[in-house]
């Protein structure tokens, strides 16, 4: 065993249960053992083998002395039901309970910070045999969810083997791999907004434009929500979820070329962390040669630490045609042609749905990853959304209170983002849009089936117990702005604001107004609103080998015989001399 991981402390280790084969840790604030089983032994009896390790003695369940090895039958499982235990632990006597879940247990012990730091991780499967700890370097993450003073934070969890090298791991059936994350829910009343909001997504969305031949693509974060408990207290309910990375989107990895820091980038990745007038390409900012963050863009992949090279091109490509193609009516012609060069439009028509169904008020700009699967293959970027906390009518923070603006009649010109206003305002796509958004309203988004969803969710929570110790421990927290917590009126009030929300915008696709493109003129290859010089410019580059958007070739096309020659060039000449 390495001296890192002998180091890591594991305080509570001792103090577990085994009940049956499945790890029992303790919650040191309320001393109650916390067991995860099968969903199946609920509303039965449960028989199984108690063991514990030597530092225990003179245990006793519902007044029963248990040696260990003895079997106890635990009557009647129920959510929150607590087994009165009294035990000693190196010669103090603790007294609680046992209780049950059928969400998996995640026990986090080590020191955390904004850096990453060694701990060490158990899991606990409710169909899994007992748990063994694993060692990982943590760190906490998140921008509002993690500055000075607060509790329940979120943590990235990087799993190593105990010689500190990278160690892939596989849980609840998702993708084996040594990166993960717990994400808190910190601010979120009903504590399931993003995971379900991103089940919704999966499930509705296109998949990107390259996935035919890569099965594996997922523009989403899969994720189980678990019970967590922290250096031996228990933290709630939590979402373990994948990160959203290149893995991920299956974006083509960079190549490694002969000589010293020479790469050959293909794939690449930003998400975007801040509301700027840059990541709603509405006015980029300047841009620092060389730097890894551009106005609220970070650059995901390839790390540059890896590569020692950082290139934005294909990303300002696309922000600077969306800047061009919104400036003024005339552009929409524009739009029509050349959208779908840089963006992937179906998951983009997609995206624009989903958030306009959920209010997602915290992704029309922020909190968007943009992926390209190969620039030299073709600079098409697809989206992804991530930490949907902020919709189905949920405040920016606790401590904020608009109601105006998460109202269910909301409309949706808080949508900055510039392609997708250009789309809502584009016949084009308009029509397009409002096609996907009541085909979709026959399936996943069906008004039953949005409420269910969601409910099914908080039902899972209060069945095994979670959400009244989740209610226990943070109801009246500082993170919640000292506001009480309760998933259940919390979900009455989100069904209430879907039930509100669904025709409300079953009204408001049906009557968008749209901006009908103007009619081409013959010979604008470059859509300034003339025919001169610089058009003829463009065409001769083409001829000899300069590379377009397929807007533009189609344009430059000037005598339709499907080819850009000289013939065009002659037609252009004649159109500019009358």
């Amino acid at each position: 065993m390495s001296l890192a991981f002998a180091l890591v402390a594991v305080t509570s280790w001792a103090q577990a249960f085994n009940i049956g084969g499945h790890r029992a840790p303790i919650d040191t604030l309320n001393h109650i053992w916390l067991c995860s089983v099968p969903q199946e032994l609920f509303g039965n009896d449960y028989e199984a083998t108690i063991s514990f390790g030597e530092e225990m003695s003179n245990l006793t369940i519902e007044d029963v002395a248990i040696a260990n090895g003895d079997t106890f039958n635990f009557q009647g499982i129920e959510g929150g039901k607590l087994y009165n235990v009294s035990v000693m632990i190196n010669d103090s006597l603790y007294t609680g309970g046992i209780t049950f879940t059928w969400l998996p247990v995640v026990e986090l012990e080590g020191l955390f910070g904004t850096e990453y730091r060694y701990g060490t991780l158990t899991i606990s499967e409710p169909d899994s045999a007992y748990a063994e700890p694993m060692f990982a370097k943590l760190r906490w993450r998140g921008t509002a969810t993690n500055t000075y003073g607060k509790h329940k934070r979120n943590f990235r969890v990087k799993f190593l083997d105990e010689d500190t090298t990278k160690m892939d791991r596989r849980f609840f059936g998702l993708r084996k791999d040594n990166n993960w994350i717990l994400d808190a829910g910190q601010m979120d009343f009903l504590r399931v907004r993003n995971r379900v909001s991103t089940d919704l997504w999966l499930d509705m969305a296109r998949r990107p434009w390259y996935a035919d031949s890569l099965p594996n693509a997922r523009n989403g974060s899969r994720g189980q929500m678990v019970e967590m408990i922290k250096n031996g207290a228990y933290m709630g309910i939590y979402n373990m979820c994948e990160p959203l990375d290149r893995k991920q989107l299956k974006l083509k990895k960079y190549e490694k070329l002969s000589g010293y820091n020479n790469y050959l980038i293909h794939g690449q990745l930003w998400d975007t962390d801040d509301w700027t007038r840059t990541v709603t390409m509405i006015d980029p900012a300047p841009r620092e040669y060389g730097a890894t963050y551009w106005d609220g863009f970070e650059l995901n992949y390839p790390e540059y630490d890896d590569v020692h090279t950082v290139s934005w091109k294909t990303l300002e490509d696309a922000v600077w045609f969306a800047n061009r193609a919104g400036k003024d009516e005339y552009n929409h012609q524009l739009r029509i042609d050349s959208l779908g060069y840089y963006f992937d439009v179906p998951v983009m028509e997609d995206y624009l749905i989903f958030i306009a169904t959920i209010q997602a008020l915290d992704n029309g700009g922020k909190n968007i990853y943009y992926g390209v699967y190969d620039r030299r293959e073709h600079p098409r970027l697809t989206i992804a959304p991530w930490d949907l906390d902020i919709s189905l009518g949920q405040n920016f923070a606790p401590g904020v209170d608009l109601p105006e603006m998460v109202k269910p009649d909301q409309d949706l010109g808080w949508i900055s983002h510039l392609p997708m206003a250009m789309m809502l305002e584009t016949e084009y796509f308009g029509r397009q849009i409002v096609n996907r958004y009541f085909e979709l309203r026959e399936t996943v988004l069906e008004t039953e089936s949005l409420v269910n969803r969601y409910r099914s969710a908080i039902n899972e929570l209060i069945g095994c117990g979670a959400a009244a110790r989740e209610e226990s421990r943070w109801s009246g927290d500082t993170d919640l702005a000292g506001k009480p917590l309760n998933l259940s009126a919390e979900m009455d009030y989100v069904e209430n604001w879907i039930r509100q929300r669904m025709p409300y915008l079953d009204n408001y696709f049906a009557n968008l107004d749209f901006i009908i493109p103007p009619i081409e003129i013959p010979g604008d290859v470059n859509l300034d609103g003339e025919v001169n010089i610089g058009d003829l410019n463009i065409v001769i580059g083409i001829i000899l080998g300069q590379q377009y958007d397929e807007g533009t070739m189609r344009r430059a096309d000037v005598n339709k015989d499907g080819e850009v020659n000289i013939a065009d060039v002659n037609a252009l000449i004649a159109i500019i001399l009358g």
